[in-house]
């Protein structure tokens, strides 16, 4: 008679309760300590539901790839309640038809070829003025062009007021994840409930100004037009455009901060970079074109995704059928995680990964990469559950990248660059930066 597969290692704590406790202390240390202790695949409980944690490229990505898997119905009330009405939190037909709806906004090369003015106009005044003031704390900074360029790509008011309220509203969802989710007046929870719903208003209120009006020319118009020709109704749209809202704030000030930070300590990736956009995008109006070709400004933003804790996890899914992977047997009827940054942190695959060194990411040395080794967008298909938005934030990157060293040098005086233990681990000190204006070199006869 065949033995079965032992369950993979871990332990599932308190009935009910099991390791919710220490997700919420510190999501990212959760990963990183269990990893430590079982391996790639282990187990735990979490918010009442029996959880595999697949990490390792193998079993990340049988996670993203296996139809066994399916989104949606294991997240945690947080997350549902936050995210309500998202596609994010589906799966099948409806999930596909969706996704096809978004990427056609914020995935496909034509559609973020028309934001880059908008782009670079927002970005080059934030760094036009903290050249202008000598010295910066950037992360508030970045913070506030994020939602700037909410204003310019989803909202149509780009006010400062707005803005400013955006920035507000999504800092209060982002701490309703790192706290117990009930609603008592008063504690991080409640706030986050009372910020999702001001932020259904603004976008209920963005979409109507959208449907009565062809001024437009931004990722909601672009939604709204795909929607139309695939029969998705647009009353459909409005979880997914908050979702994208949500999403894209973090989404750019996060990495931004920590590619000034990286670049600050590593003063001879500086100086190659800047030679490259001296010889492909030296002044004037980037294009789609010149931002492509600038292959070591894209090593440099792999890296940056690859070495810093941004996202610890996918979304939640659970084991429809019973299976195996590493050796281990999953029963139906768990939830299923994908363990992002310690999956790019795997010294199997990443060698030296402590070690932050843009050149993993030269051509040759990408390709060899196995398949879900390099996943800070999640894994699998595009038209899957990967998230839609890493084209987008790999050119603003790069972009930023080019508007800064055009325009600047910068040191960091002392203070304290340990991270944080929130959502999104950062600076504690927001990463005070000393700027000095760049003088380009000029030819001699």
């Amino acid at each position: 008679m065949r033995r079965e597969n032992p369950l993979p290692p871990g332990r599932f704590g308190l009935p009910w309760v099991g390791e919710s406790l220490a997700i919420v202390r510190s999501n990212h240390g959760f990963y990183t300590d269990r990893f430590a202790k079982y391996g790639p695949v282990f187990k735990t409980r979490l918010f009442g539901i029996n959880f595999v944690v697949f990490s390792g490229h193998e079993a990340f990505h049988t996670f993203a790839t296996d139809p066994r898997i399916e989104r949606g119905g294991a997240d945690p009330i947080s997350v549902e309640q936050l995210f309500l009405n998202s596609l994010a939190l589906l799966d099948g037909s409806d999930h596909r038809l969706r996704k096809a709806v978004m990427l056609r906004a914020v995935g496909y090369r034509s559609a973020i070829e028309a934001y880059l003015p908008r782009m670079q106009a927002l970005m080059q005044s934030m760094i036009d003025g903290w050249v202008d003031r000598g010295t910066e704390t950037v992360l508030p900074e970045l913070q506030m062009f994020a939602a700037r360029l909410s204003g310019a790509l989803y909202t149509g008011d780009e006010s400062e007021e707005a803005a400013e309220e955006l920035n507000r509203v999504v800092a209060d969802m982002r701490g309703g994840f790192q706290t117990i989710p009930f609603p008592i007046p008063g504690t991080p929870y409640a706030r986050a409930i009372r910020a999702r719903n001001r932020l259904i208003q603004i976008v209920d209120d963005a979409l109507a100004r959208h449907q009565t009006s062809d001024n437009y020319d931004d990722i909601v118009s672009r939604m709204l037009h795909a929607a139309s020709e695939s029969g998705v109704d647009a009353e459909e749209l409005k979880g997914d455009i908050r979702h994208l809202v949500f999403a894209s704030q973090g989404g750019y000030f996060v990495p931004l901060t920590l590619l000034t930070m990286a670049l600050g300590q590593h003063p001879e990736i500086v100086e190659k970079a800047r030679a490259e956009i001296d010889r492909i995008a030296p002044s004037g109006q980037l294009t789609m074109d010149q931002i492509e070709e600038l292959e070591y400004l894209e090593q440099i933003t792999k890296e940056v995704r690859r070495y810093f804790a941004m996202n610890s996890a996918t979304f939640f899914g659970r084991v429809k059928k019973s299976m195996e992977v590493a050796g281990h047997r999953i029963p139906a009827g768990w939830g299923a995680i994908g363990a992002i940054h310690i999956n790019m942190r795997n010294e199997d695959v990443f060698e030296d990964p402590e070690r932050f060194d843009p050149d993993r990411f030269e051509a040759d040395a990408e390709a060899a990469l196995p398949q879900g080794s390099y996943v800070p967008h999640g894994g699998g298909l595009a038209t899957h559950h990967r998230c839609p938005g890493e084209n987008i934030v790999t050119v603003a990157m790069k972009m930023y990248l080019v508007l800064l060293l055009r325009r600047a040098t910068w040191t960091l005086p002392p203070q304290d660059l340990e991270l944080t233990n929130e959502l999104f681990p950062l600076p504690e000190s927001g990463l005070v930066v000393t700027f000095h204006a760049h003088a380009p070199v000029t030819a001699t006869a």
